[in-house]
């Protein structure tokens, strides 16, 4: 009975590997085309695909790897497959070295919709030391652990950014634009989707149209906006801009010495200063309902509006809301 029960479970097993790999799972997939570039010294990558999406990755080799992956209906066709050539005919394709600048673009030949559903995906492998500018219009864009100076963008999917270092801009009509572990000063913006931010050293701006705005754990400067969704921030912020027409704006803050502007037409606003008690501050508060702890003040203070200085004055905070109240907090 033991054997018969063993049995079945290897064959059930079996069969689900097989499952697994028709529908993709289990096989890697094969580029059609892969080129490999030499690099002495730390260089520039210049990506782009009208086809699909671009994925950038590192290594510690000394060498530039591009793979072309041929995609029909979603799936990567093998190098084998009779349509590959097919597909390759419509596309022109610019793999090229030039001292230390790396060139990889797949441009579209035709827009004809008998190739709506294929194209042409990037795979890049490069040494951590090489400056970007990578596009999409055919799907996202997917960046990790480059060093040096940035800027990505889609028009057909989002932007997911992971331990990037160096001044950084990205964008994206497509998807959302989301990214963790950033070290440099970084610029973001969404007309497709939300912005979200995870543990960043340095100023961030960061808007959206298309959705809400989140950064956690900032270490810098911030400028936010959204009106397509709510604003929240959080972390060591010398100054902070933030601005939502479609939603409450939230902050919970440490190191306050700049600037603090909150404005919201869709929502509240809150506002949790840390280590803020004994801060000068010049207070502008406005909304339906205003709730503060006030002290060491001078000036106004009525329901809907706090004007005057805390503690002497000297950091200017200005928070408005005509969606909702005005709520202010400090905490050791």
């Amino acid at each position: 009975m033991k054997i018969l029960t063993t049995m079945k479970m290897h064959t059930m097993i079996v069969m689900l590997i097989s499952l697994l790999s028709m529908n993709g799972f289990s096989k890697d997939d094969q580029p059609t085309i892969t080129k490999t570039f030499e690099m002495k010294e730390p260089g520039s990558l210049n990506a782009s695909s009208s086809g699909g999406g671009v994925t950038v990755q590192t290594h510690d080799q000394p060498q530039v790897i591009i793979q072309a992956f041929v995609r029909k209906n979603g799936n990567v066709l093998s190098p084998s497959d009779p349509m590959v050539k097919d597909v390759l005919e419509a596309f022109d394709l610019n793999f090229s070295k030039s001292g230390s600048a790396i060139t990889a673009i797949v441009e579209r030949k035709s827009r004809m919709n008998f190739w709506n559903n294929t194209g042409i995906s990037l795979t890049i492998i490069v040494p951590k030391e090489m400056s970007c500018k990578v596009s999409s219009s055919g799907g996202g864009v997917k960046i990790s652990g480059v060093k040096g100076t940035h800027n990505f963008s889609s028009s057909g999917g989002g932007v997911h950014l992971e331990n990037v270092t160096g001044t950084t801009e990205a964008k994206s009509s497509g998807g959302g634009v989301h990214v963790a572990k950033q070290n440099g000063d970084i610029r973001l913006s969404s007309s497709g989707g939300g912005v979200t931010l995870d543990d960043a050293q340095g100023s961030v701006y960061a808007h959206s149209s298309g959705g809400g705005v989140s950064l956690k754990n900032i270490h810098g400067n911030v400028d936010a906006g959204s009106s397509g969704g709510g604003v929240n921030v959080s972390g060591e912020c010398a100054s902070v801009k933030a601005k939502s027409s479609g939603g409450s704006v939230h902050v919970d803050i440490s190191k306050l010495s700049k600037e603090l502007n909150l404005e919201s037409s869709g929502g509240g606003v809150d506002a949790l200063i840390r280590n803020g008690k004994n801060l000068g501050l010049d207070l502008d508060l406005q909304s339906d309902r205003v709730n503060i702890e006030l002290q060491n003040f001078s000036g106004k203070s009525e329901k809907n509006r706090v004007k005057g200085t805390m503690n002497n004055g000297g950091i200017p905070v200005y928070m408005h809301a005509s969606g909702g109240n005005v709520n202010v907090r400090f905490e050791e």
